[in-house]
């Protein structure tokens, strides 16, 4: 089995300008500038900068400065219209910061200090600040959405009374000895084999989580900032690569599809992790009270865990905060990194996309400047396109409790007779890779329409493959309007309390879905001679709409 070392950064971005159609590699590097004192350095330009990849000094092709000032805020969605679009509906943010407190890896007595801690920082929010708290326990889950109100957040924090921690690993205690050698030893091999299932079990639903929060984050402007609460930190980021193997073997249980796709994810939302310890400042065993202090160098048991974090977070562009007591101050500097970053981006001038580890140096022209930024990149090829695959990641942001933004995707529901729900899922074509066969745009996208009960109980999957076929004219006129509208029609079952829409597409991988509370769909009124319309007049609705505005195609299977 592989050992836990996800890795990222390659960002993928499609330009989708017609009449052509490109595909470029290009990545993407945050760049932090401060003068010694600490404060952000404002003013540099594309100029200032030199960027390395391997050594080898490369073209900026992408040059941004992106401050934390507010943006205008976007008006709230009309009624049984949902999406996944947070640079519409994250009020206005131009940088964002989620919260992780993690209850999954931090033990029962670090949890209330540390929950402690994030409360204290939530007092001094400033309106600048876009935050979302989450919590892992058993699963991940989304105590508040993105938002500036600090009350929220705390009411959010201060109601959420945890998961039972899956610390069972430390409850099976040491080693046993019966006085017969033979059974001791049969005893001390399950217990052995129990702490390794836990320790497995706790870092596949911690990838799980990290890749739910950068899946929801992907599509937010500006800096993304991720803080990771907690006691300790089961996803190791290893300094060496290998490309990771085509497909596992059949019968033999691998993370690899798992830390493939955390490594995606991590990459294509160009998330900064800023590893956080939750147990605050901790002595060395040689520590007595006579000596007054401590070294800040932990104990030896705690060493490997610091070198976790500082790893995760150099891998990713943020910063480490461990052996301290003040976990406000951590919170807050995290949160500060967003104020001023500088973006470049360049296409790499190698073509070796083997998955192997490559190292990026930023260096500025101006004296007393220094720069804080990832520090490199796998070079991961093309996502894997087979069934097997699809299947598991659809199947993941099936149960994922936040929603996937790579792929934009807006959900119009319009109810009908009975309990049938008419959706129009409209599609950012920015994000569906389309190739032109003689003079006809294609593509496909993967369609899941899900129906969940109460308990989080599955009820129903319909999944099905939509192939989109569109004309020159057609086509122009969908990246004029970036509008892409397919039509379903789901037969909402009596107990479903949820819906969830995931649309994939097949060709580059770019995943977007939108959950529907059953209870925020307004049901049309049935008095003053309102009928439901056909099906002809609905198609008759929709073909005009193609005709006027965007595309509007049925999703058909192959």
């Amino acid at each position: 089995m592989r050992s836990l070392s996800p890795v990222f950064v390659l960002l993928v971005v499609q330009q989708p300008q017609p009449p052509l159609r490109v595909t470029a590699r290009l990545v993407e590097v945050q760049v932090i500038a401060e003068a010694k004192s600490g404060e952000a350095v404002p003013g540099l330009a594309w100029e200032d900068f030199a960027l390395f990849d391997e050594g080898q000094e490369q073209k900026i092709s992408l040059f941004a400065a992106e401050t934390s000032q507010a943006a205008e805020a976007a008006e709230p969605l009309p009624p049984n219209t949902f999406s996944n679009r947070l640079e519409r509906t994250a009020e206005g943010a131009r940088s964002a910061t989620a919260i992780l407190f993690d209850g999954l890896n931090t033990r029962i007595t670090d949890r209330s200090y540390a929950r402690e801690q994030i409360l204290k920082f939530l007092d001094q929010l400033q309106a600048r600040d876009k935050i979302a708290l989450f919590a892992l326990g058993r699963g991940l889950n989304v105590l508040q959405d993105f938002t500036s109100d600090a009350q929220a957040l705390k009411n959010a924090l201060a109601g959420y009374k945890g998961d039972l921690s899956m610390e069972a690993e430390s409850a099976l205690g040491p080693g046993v000895d019966t006085g017969v050698v033979q059974l001791s030893t049969w005893l001390n091999e399950v217990r052995l084999n129990l702490i390794d299932y836990y320790r497995q079990d706790r870092a596949l639903r911690t990838i799980r989580a990290l890749v739910a929060i950068a899946n929801h984050m992907e599509r937010l402007p500006g800096r993304k900032n991720l803080i990771w609460v907690s006691g300790s930190f089961p996803v190791w980021i290893g300094r060496e690569s290998a490309p990771l193997p085509e497909k596992p073997a059949p019968g033999i249980q691998t993370f690899w599809p798992e830390i493939e796709r955390a490594a995606r994810a991590l990459n294509n939302a160009n998330l900064a992790v800023y590893p956080v310890d939750a147990r605050g400042l901790i002595a060395t065993e040689e520590y007595s009270p006579e000596k007054g202090s401590i070294s800040r160098e932990a104990a030896t048991s705690s060493v490997a865990g610091y070198q976790v974090m500082q790893v995760l977070a150099e891998r990713t562009g943020g910063r480490a905060f461990y052996n301290n007591n003040d976990l406000r101050l951590a919170l807050r500097r995290a949160t500060d990194d967003g104020r001023l970053v500088y973006v470049l981006g360049y296409k790499p001038a190698h073509n070796e996309w083997d998955g192997k580890f490559r190292r990026i140096k930023v260096k500025v022209k101006r004296p007393g400047v220094r720069v804080r930024h990832r520090e490199g990149y796998f070079a991961q090829p093309e996502e894997p396109g087979e069934p097997w695959y699809r299947d598991g990641v659809l199947s993941a942001a099936v149960w994922s409790p936040v929603d996937a933004t790579r792929l934009g995707l807006t959900v119009r529901v319009t109810p009908q007779a009975g309990a049938r729900l008419d959706l129009e899922l409209e599609l950012d074509p920015r994000d569906v890779r389309l190739e032109q066969k003689e003079g006809i745009w294609q593509g496909a996208v993967d369609i899941y329409l899900v129906q969940i009960g109460p308990r989080d109980r599955h009820l129903q999957t319909l999944t099905h493959i939509a192939n989109l076929t569109l004309s020159p004219q057609t086509h122009e006129r969908v990246f004029r309007e970036k509008s892409l509208v397919l039509v379903e029609r789901l037969d909402r079952l009596p107990e479903a309390v949820l819906l969830r829409i995931l649309v994939r597409d097949i060709a580059s991988g770019a995943l977007g879905s939108v959950s529907i509370p059953v209870s925020r769909i307004v049901e049309r009124p049935r008095s003053g001679g309102y009928r439901p319309p056909s099906r002809n007049s609905l198609n008759s609705r929709w073909k005009a709409r193609a005709d006027s505005t965007a595309a509007v195609l049925e999703a058909s299977s192959p």
